[in-house]
């Protein structure tokens, strides 16, 4: 069973334009005062945590203010006084409960919002200690595990549950997860030199840590583990080759890639039979499970179509409940771009007092049979496959799926990808957003169309007395229509163009630079729902490129519009106004989920945006005392 569309960089690409709408569409979440720790309040997990199925869950939810290591240094930390999960010395006195108790419940006195009703209980256990492992180390473990396999494995065993062969009574199981949730590393230490201080006063503060840090490792799986699954699933697979004429391949292995939501859980490896088939036993049918199948040919990786057993928005290809069929196609190289064209363009332009803000989503197609590996250019260190040329004066540019100096590089206005591009249709996008600044109240703008592009939509903010006009290889065109989303009005043109054309944009009436927007008056209205917040491998995003991802595509823009006009500070009352208005908006979207008026998916994300507009305020007044 496989989704109905092919490219696995198609759907990664087309999740992570609709990250930004799920980190900024409508408001967030306010709540009650934080109860004071009540163990009591703690459920014991009913089976054993694994930190790394929480990798995700904490980039999103806890590293914003957190940082992605744990340091503290999120982009939110300074006004949220965050916990600093990579000093031990923060995490020596806090036991595992105390931190699933605050996770669960929040310190809204810290801008930490409950996490009780967008997780469950056995995800806010996984996040717990994949914070937890932020401060220690495998070296560190491995350290600890040496030390107790000398000391103290006679007595408590292999397992930590006081089954040693010289264990007497009275050991204590370390695997007991009622008992360890509740203890610190510093209850630990107390106990042990209350036990027995003999063993291991010889050893430094550091190996006593190490140890108490391995001991702690009966109770989770920590992160450097890796996460074996199984079930009675089946996926078999055809290596097959996509050139006409090409030589047979001639893989000896094939990888495939266990995902849960997001997470890579595991990879496995299957060797290739010499007709090319390849199969893979033993897995999980359950929903949320996905799998890729991948190999190499002549240095470019090749995929499956992304595969699950189970699940909605599936097409029935497979020979029953517990087998999928599947190909796994190889394809000669090319240096001849012949072939590669965009099917589709989304450009979609917003304005800020004095800048325009503009992004641009290109769908490239490769109708050849063969993998274009791109054309050698003594400017740059790597072939170049594709270009994107953007207008003379853009500026702070943006890749969505990459770095300028990894994959891509910048010279001239000219933006160039350096991956190669697969056969078939829509094998590659590239989402690019910058600014470009006006002097006065007008712009033209000249957008260079390297490729022959089969349709074009352009869309343009609308202002109060705004003139707009685009030609189409200096062909003045009147708007195919409007479209309103997020209370903002756009004007929309759409129409194929040649390859080595150009696409001019003329606007007068805009707002110059210092002025002010008219449309901040207005209280944004989501006149459509954007229902596209899921994790990366989600069968539900729509890929057919047409009216959704355009959606999608402009309301990331408007974020981007919005991130900027952030950065001008509210006055001191409007600032408080504003956070006693997002403290009520939380409150009223925490009442309609808990009576289930609002489904899971819809109070998350708008909880995320409340929460993270309620944290830029904070910052803001932190900001302005610190001048004061």
């Amino acid at each position: 069973m496989y989704f109905k569309w092919s490219t696995c960089a198609v759907l990664l690409l087309a999740f992570t334009v609709a990250l930004f709408v799920t980190l900024t569409t409508d408001s967030l979440n306010a709540q009650e005062p934080t109860p004071p720790y009540d163990p009591q309040q703690v459920p014991v997990p009913q089976q054993l945590p694994v930190a790394g199925l929480a990798t995700e869950s904490y980039r999103q939810n806890c590293a914003p203010c957190h940082g992605a290591s744990g340091d503290g240094d999120g982009p939110a930390g300074a006004a949220a006084d965050p916990t600093v999960f990579s000093d031990p010395a923060v995490v020596w006195e806090r036991s595992p409960a105390e931190l699933f108790f605050v996770t669960k419940f929040g310190r809204i006195e810290n801008l930490m919002p409950p996490w009780r009703n967008s997780l469950s209980d056995e995800q806010i256990w996984q996040a717990v200690y994949y914070a937890w492992y932020l401060h220690t180390s495998e070296m560190e473990v491995a350290q600890g595990a040496e030390l107790y396999a000398e000391s103290c494995l006679a007595c408590h065993g292999e397992e930590g549950r006081g089954e040693g062969r010289e264990a007497g009574a009275g050991i204590p199981d370390f695997s007991a997860q009622e008992l360890m949730i509740h203890l610190s590393q510093a209850d630990l230490a107390e106990r042990w030199r209350e036990a027995h201080p003999e063993f291991g006063s010889n050893w430094s503060s550091g190996q006593q840590k190490a140890v108490l840090e391995f001991v702690r490792g009966f109770t989770y799986q920590p992160v450097w583990e890796p996460f074996e699954v199984s079930g009675p699933g089946v996926i078999t697979g055809q290596l097959v080759q996509g050139t006409e004429n090409g030589p047979a391949p001639q893989q000896t292995a094939v990888t495939l890639n266990i995902y849960r939501q997001a997470d890579l859980l595991t990879t496995r490896s299957a060797p290739v039979e010499a007709g090319g088939s390849f199969e893979f036993k033993n897995l999980p049918v359950d929903e949320g499970f996905y799998f890729l199948a991948e190999t190499e040919h002549r240095s470019v990786r090749y995929t499956s179509p992304i595969l699950a057993f189970s699940g909605p928005d599936f097409i029935e290809d497979r020979t029953g409940p517990e087998r999928i069929e599947t190909s796994l196609p190889v394809f000669e190289s090319t240096s001849d771009p012949t072939g590669i064209l965009v099917s589709r363009a989304n450009w979609i332009i917003e304005h800020d007092p004095g800048r325009l803000l503009i992004g641009q989503l290109f769908t490239f197609d490769n109708r050849s049979d063969r993998t274009f590996i791109g054309i050698e250019d003594d400017l740059f260190d790597a072939p170049v496959t594709l270009v994107v040329p953007l207008p003379e004066g853009a500026q702070e540019v943006e890749i969505q799926d990459g770095l300028i100096g990894d994959s891509y590089r910048l010279r001239q206005q000219i933006l160039y990808d350096t991956r190669p591009v697969l056969p078939g249709d829509g094998s590659r996008q590239i989402f690019v957003r910058y600014r470009v600044s006006y002097p006065d109240e007008s712009a033209r703008v000249s957008f260079p169309v390297p490729y022959e592009t089969e349709l074009l939509n352009v869309l343009v903010a609308d202002l109060p007395g705004l003139e707009a006009g685009l030609s189409f290889e200096g062909e003045l065109r009147e708007p195919a229509g409007q479209e309103t989303i997020q209370g903002v009005l756009f004007r929309r043109w759409s129409a194929p163009v040649s390859g080595g054309s150009t696409v001019q944009l003329f606007l007068r009436g805009l707002i110059g630079a210092g002025g002010r927007d008219p449309r901040q008056d207005r209280e944004p209205q989501l006149n459509r729902e954007l229902q596209v917040a899921a994790p990366p491998l989600d069968v539900r995003i729509p890929l057919v490129f047409g009216s959704v991802v355009a959606l999608v595509l402009l309301v990331s823009v408007v974020f981007f519009l919005r991130r900027e006009r952030a950065k001008s500070p509210l006055t001191p009352g409007q600032a408080a106004a504003r956070r006693e208005e997002l403290i009520d908006r939380i409150a009223r979207l925490d009442d309609l989920h808990a009576l289930g008026e609002l489904d899971e998916r819809s109070w998350q994300r708008k909880r995320a945006s409340l929460k993270s507009e309620l944290i830029e305020i904070a910052l803001a007044e932190q900001a302005t005392k610190g001048d004061e």
